[in-house]
């Protein structure tokens, strides 16, 4: 299955080549976890991002467990810093 996937920010500087503006297509097999779709992104380990599947944000610790689908749409953002 093919997952989309959308980068924000600085993130966007990791999208494999021939990607678009932001986003990018990603192969996986079916009942692939978020964990594996994250580890084909060439995001480096020290970087920190914030996921969002289906407008709500997953933490950290979920991350090997869910599932995803091909109809999830997926998004990275970096940490907002205000101040």
């Amino acid at each position: 299955m093919e997952v989309s996937v959308k980068l924000f920010g600085g993130l966007r500087a990791y999208l494999p080549p021939g990607s678009s503006f932001n986003g990018c297509r990603v192969s996986l097999e079916e009942n692939a976890s978020l964990s594996s779709l994250l580890q084909q992104l060439p995001i480096p380990s020290e970087k920190a991002y914030i996921v969002i599947i289906n407008d709500e944000k997953v933490d950290a610790e979920n991350y090997e467990g869910l599932q995803i689908s091909a109809s999830d749409d997926v998004v990275l953002l970096p940490p907002i810093k205000g101040g």
